[in-house]
């Protein structure tokens, strides 16, 4: 009888613990979805119907270390923008770079007279703040980061200064809580990740898109391509 009973024990125990199994496979599975889930995300601000240019400005110990960063980026960003803004006008990103060596002076103007001299309606001001792919006095250690203030300039704004919206865009890659050291990964793959990661959240300021529900969870390699 008391074998019977210890028998009985441990099956119990056996089929608590499988259930119990069962049940944190269960949770661990919708814990997945949720992290790779997808939600719609309209505009912050609409540049629809408008004419527009992008301007960057560049911190000169990041225009010193990463000559051609700043050029890229605005291309980037502005050819985003043409690309899903519906009925947008975007000045080529050459003319503007070339508007801004003819202006040098273009930096202290009043950001109404910014917009007027580019004859648009709207100005995309990207003030590059931090752009890295090593942790500060680390060589040996990949950590990108790039951040920046982006403001919104309206031509007829009833302010004759200052941006009408802001937004603080600062991104790292690659996303992970484990070191990568420099023979892990080239440069190139990091500069690449890095300005991918930059160049789309802020650029989807400004159209209706698809983002990560949780971009500190979200695992891109494990969307299924269709």
């Amino acid at each position: 009888m008391i074998r019977t009973s210890i028998l009985l024990l441990a099956f119990f125990a056996t089929v608590f613990n499988a259930g119990c199994s069962i049940f944190g496979f269960i949770a661990a599975g919708k814990q997945a979805m949720e992290d790779q889930m997808l939600i719609e995300k309209p505009a912050e601000y609409s540049l629809e119907g408008l004419k527009v240019a992008v301007v960057i400005d560049t911190d000169l110990v990041v225009h010193y270390e990463h000559p051609g960063i700043s050029t890229l980026i605005a291309g980037a960003i502005a050819g985003r923008i043409a690309k899903n803004v519906p009925d947008v006008q975007v000045v080529r990103p050459d003319a503007v770079a070339r508007w801004q060596f003819e202006t040098p002076q273009w930096t202290a103007m009043p950001s109404s007279e910014i917009a007027k001299s580019l004859d648009v309606d709207r100005v995309i001001y990207i003030d590059l703040q931090t752009y890295s792919l090593t942790p500060q006095g680390n060589i040996h250690q990949w950590e990108g980061k790039c951040s920046a203030m982006i403001g919104v300039i309206e031509a007829d704004s009833f302010e004759h200064d200052g941006f009408v919206d802001s937004y603080e865009i600062t991104t790292e890659f690659p996303r992970s809580l484990s070191v990568l050291m420099k023979e892990e990964a080239d440069e190139g793959l990091i500069e690449r990740g890095l300005l991918n990661e930059f160049i789309k959240q802020t650029s989807w300021l400004f159209y209706f898109h698809i983002e990560p529900k949780h971009p500190d969870r979200y695992r891109p390699e494990l969307e299924v391509k269709k």
